[in-house]
């Protein structure tokens, strides 16, 4: 079974109501935040989950948001952020051994992506 289709079923098990969209991502919604799953079942060891828009990203306030970001990203494990658009994204990446097991996997990232954005807005203010 693909990646995809792994993490589509064990949203739908959980009680998310996942979406998959014209890309093939699954975007769900968990603790009123919005995820993204990335499709990627073309590099099969690849998992990317991301928590998209968390924090917009202006003129008056693109240097404090970048120090922000590089702090947050120099004391998480697995998630790094960026800005996409002039917004802030939370990434969570890893590489997959042979046989991954997303119900392990999907908890833990999303308790990380809270967590980075959580620190990320500690560190602007």
């Amino acid at each position: 079974m693909k990646t995809s289709e792994s993490v589509l079923e064990f949203l739908r098990t959980q009680g998310f109501c996942p979406e998959v969209d014209e890309h093939g991502g699954i975007i769900f919604k968990y603790q009123m935040a919005t995820f993204l799953f990335i499709n990627n079942d073309e590099d099969t060891d690849f998992f990317q989950l991301t928590m998209p828009y968390i924090y917009d990203v202006t003129d008056d306030n693109r240097d404090l948001v970048l120090e922000a970001i590089n702090k947050t990203n120099s004391n998480m494990k697995v998630a790094k952020l960026c800005v996409i658009n002039e917004s802030v994204w939370a990434f969570f990446e890893i590489l997959l051994d042979q046989s991954p097991d997303v119900k392990d996997i999907i908890p833990r990232a999303l308790n990380i992506l809270m967590g980075a954005r959580k620190t990320l807005y500690e560190n602007i203010s």
